[in-house]
């Protein structure tokens, strides 16, 4: 069977342009070993925005993976792939009541509540239906640190509402919501599981305590994603640590059912993106590689200033040099990253970008000074197939 890098040279020659390439054989493997270890009440859920391809919701529906979107675009491509509202959850801060009335129109399984306002359209909806809908309360905790995080971490945000601030709201006022638990989600991309350990104790303290005060019974505590992957290494958080850790919490607090939304963690691993060199040069002593592509496709290191891995498609060289990588886009901001790389670069020669599989092209800036937007394939049951060919400005630009 042919190797990745022998997949992604013959890609290169036949596009001649930036491609992302998705491994699904390798994704469905991690789908059934994340699968093979889960308690009866742990369940998972997809995080849609880490990759709404088609080809990859799929392949999640065929594993079993219930889906949570975000927004109505995400809502139809879940459903456009056979997800049944039963196996949908409806997340994100901005819940119109045209959106909500979607939702129910849908028959979301569970959505999540952010704010007070929701509540009441989400009610009044509800009663024009005859129906009762099930949620869970999005909770914001204050937390004693300076840690950064892209989901708030210590911050004031958007995402729901903070303990006092639910304390004001008065659940018995709305007759056709059932609060059936409560969500908290509020750091991203965790590698330390002593890290991890600290944060789910605290928010499971806290939640539980909540949920008390609430007069609530918590028939459900999801605690978001935030497992995280490596960009600097190749270490991988292990599952199967994670959910032991999973089930001694809710061992330890009485936990009924436990839910956890994974993007990053699901499919990161599987994507890589190739973009051709296109200058090499010396700049004030430092070695500066130009390419074709960059942030207009892979926009994440100018978002969160952390690189994807990068390697030489074809290293003709043992020995590597430090060269600071940067795309086609007339901003510094187009920095890819610094990176280890053969010393006899050249123009022609290819890069590949790994672990793009989430927050690669749907999280990037395709029309900015209109350069062509990349391919995508896919490798499924060892067959390459071109889901889309590179698309020109010329054929969206006016």
């Amino acid at each position: 069977m042919p190797s990745l890098n022998t997949h992604l040279k013959t890609l290169a020659e036949r596009f001649d342009s930036p491609f992302f390439f998705y491994d699904l054989d390798a994704l469905d493997l991690h789908l059934k070993q994340i699968k093979s270890v889960l308690h009866p009440d742990i369940k998972v859920w997809y995080a849609c925005k880490a990759n709404p391809l088609s080809s990859i919701l799929s392949l999640l529906k065929e594993n079993d993976f219930g889906m949570d979107v975000a927004s109505t675009g995400e809502l139809a491509q879940a459903r456009s792939v056979g997800f049944m509202g039963s196996n949908l959850i409806a997340t994100g801060p901005a819940k119109s009541k045209k959106y909500l009335a979607n939702l129910l129109d849908n028959s979301i399984s569970t959505i999540i509540i952010e704010s007070a306002q929701q509540l009441k359209d989400l009610d009044a909806l509800c009663f024009e239906r005859g129906i009762k809908q099930q949620v869970l309360l999005r909770v914001q905790l204050e937390y004693s640190t300076s840690l950064t995080s892209v989901l708030g971490g210590s911050a004031i945000t958007p995402f729901g509402l903070g303990i006092e601030d639910w304390k004001k709201v008065y659940l018995t006022e709305y007759a056709n919501i059932e609060v059936m638990g409560l969500h908290c989600f509020q750091w991203g991309n965790i590698l330390n599981m002593n890290e991890l350990k600290d944060i789910w104790d605290f928010t499971i303290k806290s939640c539980v305590a909540l949920a008390s005060e609430l007069g609530i019974k918590l028939q459900i505590l999801d605690l978001g994603g935030g497992l995280g992957v490596d960009y600097k290494s190749d270490f991988s958080l292990p599952f199967s640590t994670v959910h032991e850790l999973l089930v001694s919490f809710k061992k330890l607090y009485s936990l009924n059912e436990v839910w956890l939304e994974l993007g990053r963690f699901t499919v990161a691993e599987c994507g890589t993106y190739a973009t051709k060199v296109i200058d090499v040069k010396d700049v004030r002593g430092k070695k500066i590689i130009v390419t074709e592509g960059g942030i207009n496709h892979i926009a994440r290191p100018a978002l969160v200033n952390e690189a994807f891995p990068c390697e030489a498609l074809d290293p003709s060289a043992n020995n590597l040099i430090h060269y600071s990588v940067h795309g086609p886009l007339c901003t510094a901001l187009d920095h890819l990253g610094d990176f280890e790389l053969p010393e006899n670069l050249k123009s022609g020669d290819w890069l590949a970008f790994k672990k793009c599989g989430a927050y690669g092209f749907t999280e990037s800036m395709p029309y900015f000074l209109c350069h062509d937007q990349a391919a995508e394939v896919v490798l499924k049951n060892g067959i390459v197939t071109i889901l889309r060919e590179s698309i020109p400005s010329s054929s969206w630009n006016v």
